[in-house]
């Protein structure tokens, strides 16, 4: 049953009315106690990850993540998560099962010693599947409330920067090698300049006039982040404002002079509302999202009186 759709939304459907009613009701102040130690390893694992000791500022803020984690778990316990998660119960009995391989006793047992051990409380990873299911509950609220069109275009018009498409550029390049020409390069691509605009010869063409190029000689609906990542800031800077129809260049990249046709050119632009409504509300939601989870939080601490617990040896 634990593994039953139907049942997943009707305890989701639960937490929801849970948080929306009772939580958000007037509540005495309640008590929750965090040891000492689990900042300690957030200090030691943010050491690890940044290479450096965190200073103050960052020690604050990994003491108020550790607060919000504890304030999430409690929630989750408040509303019995723990005997209702499928995933939850899997880990506390593999956990068991690793502990004692040759153990005969049934899963509902083991679940049952996990429990009594603590392990539902003190598993990494069960802490994380609580604390994501709590959230999912808020999410769910925020996903279920009626979309105010209104307030999507201001979203939309406020934040119209977020949603601008890059410009687009078809070209194609004429390559010649330093490491083959070496000096001469740079006159090289100079006279082949003046014959290609003398000549009019098509860019087709001119690619053979050139050296060969690993990455190719032509790139379609390019963006300047990928012309960059091909081959050099310094050569997509050097292009940003070209116009089709004529020869560039020399335009100097990591590997060398070019001379580069832009065939086409679709400049950036914003799409209009209705065109990226879907992206518009995906993003809005994201937010509102993030913005219910900090109110949450908030509401919580608010009715928590925190008791740090000094349990390092």
């Amino acid at each position: 049953m634990l593994r039953a759709p139907l049942l997943h939304f009707l305890v989701l459907g639960g937490l929801l009315f849970l948080l929306q009613s009772g939580f958000g009701g007037p509540t005495s102040l309640r008590a929750i106690e965090i040891p000492r130690s689990e900042v300690a390893e957030r200090i030691e694992a943010f050491a690890l990850q940044v290479g450096r000791a965190p200073d103050a500022e960052e020690v604050r803020a990994l003491e108020a993540q550790a607060i919000e984690d504890a304030l999430w778990l409690d929630q989750a316990f408040a509303v019995g998560l723990p005997a209702i998660d499928a995933v939850v119960h899997q880990r506390l009995i593999q956990n068991m099962r690793f502990l004692d391989p040759e153990t005969s006793e049934s899963d509902a047992d083991l679940y049952a010693r996990a429990v009594e051990l603590g392990m539902e409380r003190s598993d990494t990873v069960v802490r994380r599947r609580l604390i994501d299911r709590i959230q999912a509950v808020v999410r769910a609220r925020v996903r279920s409330e009626p979309i105010d069109e209104a307030v999507l275009r201001a979203y939309y018009t406020e934040q119209a920067e977020r949603w601008r498409e890059p410009t687009l550029l078809d070209l194609t390049h004429v390559y010649l090698s330093r490491d083959r020409r070496g000096a001469d390069a740079d006159a090289d691509a100079s006279a082949l300049r003046a014959r290609l605009d003398a000549e009019a010869l098509p860019a087709a063409e001119a690619v053979a006039l050139g050296d060969p190029f690993l990455g190719g000689h032509t790139l379609r609906g390019a963006t300047p982040t990928r012309i960059a990542a091909r081959l050099g800031p310094d050569f997509a800077d050097a292009i940003a404002d070209a116009r089709p129809g004529s020869w560039i260049g020399p335009v100097e990249s990591a590997f060398g002079p070019h001379l580069v046709w832009i065939e086409n050119r679709v400049e950036s632009r914003i799409p209009g509302f209705e065109e990226i409504r879907s992206r518009v509300l995906d993003d809005w939601l994201e937010q509102r999202t993030r913005e219910a989870l900090r109110e949450e939080a908030a509401r919580l601490r608010a009715q928590t009186d925190v008791v740090w617990i000094d349990d390092r040896a």
